[in-house]
């Protein structure tokens, strides 16, 4: 568990100034500098990139399980690297074969009933996807190979911190209004395709770059091995990146772009829920799939239970923050965004479903039953598109928030069982259920104590000081989390030594 708490908290860390930024930038000036309209093409863009990036790798991430056969520094882990890059290169192919047939039913939407549409808008920037998609895809490649050679924060840092940056560069440019939305538009794409390159960087200065093959590796049992995988982890990998994103395409195919640059901030606002699991997740699967190949249950049920209890916490106390202040954060954006706020309220609480179950998802990925859960998310998806396709009609983007939420309750769900019954692994403890009581508790007291301040900073200021008194040390004092305690142990004594 060291190792995951050492680089959880360094990951952490850059997540959150990440989301600082990002906070700023896609939550407060690209509002105030961009139309709704143009907030959904960026939305798009950004999402949209990710689902084909994860097409277009066709599995071989799901190929890191076997990993630790190849690792071999001697022989350049045996050309794995290669292996990766040659299978990208031709889903990259498919990709853009894909791209230029479809365009036509990809940029068209719906929103009176009547006839499908082209977006003019979309349609300008829709060759955007195909740099932007390329190089998702390929620093993906990268990220990964890092990871399985214990660098797990790069990557991280990279995609979260780094980013975020220098898209901020444009955003702020477009608020001063120095350049156009075209220009903007440009500069946009330039700081998405950059950490790519940043990470090769790393990889070539580690002395870790090779691109030399090494076929007398790859015996016919390997092979199939890898073929096995690659396909069931099409699907695996296809699903939750369709479920985290296929949203925003439903909601611009039935509502517009406008309606979607609305849902989009709702999202950010959400996804600031998940920041612990995504660092969590990212540093485990390493951990735990080496657990698998010695066959140690005992530090995969470890990790598991201590996962659970932190990430409910941690994840907890950002959703009671965030939904105390609800209305203070929305009154610093446009009017328009207040249609949004429920949007963010069942967002976030998928996103504390997904965090309140730890590390379940990586357990079954690395697990010898991961083929169940490669059908069960072919199933996942066909369900998130069919309740968003029953409830955006009805709710607009809040259904499609609810529709997200219900599918990461069935999600874990089946995890949860499914592991409690192979492995007899249950991570849920009484720690559990005081902390989820010690979060309600202390929000309501927030509602019921605290009277409504006129000024938004000042109100949001003083209730999550209000919480923060609360419920932290409600956590340490009954001693909910050993890994946050001794965090929060080792953060005084530093102080006391100064």
């Amino acid at each position: 568990m060291g190792i995951i708490k050492k680089q959880t908290i360094k990951g952490t860390i850059y997540s959150y100034l990440g989301v600082l930024i990002g906070f700023l930038s896609t939550n407060y000036l690209m509002p105030h500098s961009l139309s709704p309209a143009e907030v959904g093409l960026i939305g798009i863009l950004t999402s949209a990139p990710l689902v084909f990036a994860q097409f277009s790798i066709l599995g071989f991430n799901g190929t890191a399980r076997y990993f630790p056969y190849f690792r071999s520094e001697e022989k350049n882990h045996h050309g794995y690297l290669f292996l990766a890059c040659m299978v990208s290169l031709v889903g990259t192919i498919l990709f853009v074969t894909i791209a230029w047939l479809f365009k036509g039913q990809i940029v068209s939407h719906n929103t009176d009933g009547s006839s499908a549409k082209s977006s003019a808008l979309f349609n300008v920037y829709y060759w955007y996807l195909v740099p932007l998609t390329v190089f998702t895809l390929f620093f993906n490649v990268f990220d990964l190979y890092a990871r399985m050679l214990y660098n797990m924060t790069t990557g991280l840092i990279l995609r979260e911190f780094t980013k975020r940056v220098f898209i901020l560069v444009p955003i702020i440019l477009i608020y001063l209004g120095l350049i156009t939305f075209e220009s903007f538009m440009w500069l946009w794409l330039v700081a998405n395709l950059i950490p790519t390159f940043f990470i090769i960087i790393r990889i070539i200065r580690d002395g870790q770059f090779s691109l030399k093959p090494d076929m007398d590796f790859l015996t016919r049992d390997m092979v199939n091995k890898l073929i096995g995988i690659c396909f069931f982890t099409i699907l695996t990998g296809m699903a939750p990146v369709i479920i985290q994103n296929v949203d925003n395409y439903l909601i611009f195919k039935k509502l517009g772009l406008s309606a979607t640059g609305i849902y989009i901030l709702a999202f950010n606002f959400g996804l600031i829920i998940s920041l612990p699991t995504r660092s969590l997740y990212s540093i485990a699967y390493t951990i735990v799939s080496e657990s698998w190949k010695s066959n140690d249950l005992k530090n995969i049920r470890t990790v598991y239970e201590k996962s659970c209890v932190t990430q409910l916490i941690a994840s907890l106390f950002l959703f009671i923050l965030m939904w105390a202040s609800i209305d203070n954060i929305l009154g610093l954006t446009p009017p328009t965004y207040s249609t949004g706020k429920y949007a963010i309220f069942f967002v976030s609480l998928g996103f504390l479903i997904e965090a309140s179950t730890g590390i379940n998802g990586v357990i079954m990925a690395t697990s010898k039953y991961f083929r169940y859960e490669a059908l069960f998310n072919l199933l996942l998806v066909v369900l998130i598109i069919v309740a968003n396709l029953l409830l955006i009609p009805r709710y607009g983007i809040t259904g499609s928030a609810i529709a997200s939420a219900i599918t990461y309750f069935v999600f874990n769900l089946f995890r949860y069982m499914f592991i409690w019954i192979k492995f007899g692994m249950q991570p849920f403890t009484i720690q559990c259920v005081l902390a989820l009581a010690a979060g309600i508790l202390t929000y309501y007291l927030s509602v019921w104590i605290l009277p409504h301040i006129g000024n938004y900073v000042v109100d949001t200021i003083l209730r999550t000081s209000f919480i923060t008194a609360l419920y932290l040390p409600a956590v340490y004092f009954l001693k909910l989390s050993e890994d946050i305690n001794s965090i929060i142990d080792g953060a005084v004594a530093k102080l006391k030594g100064r």
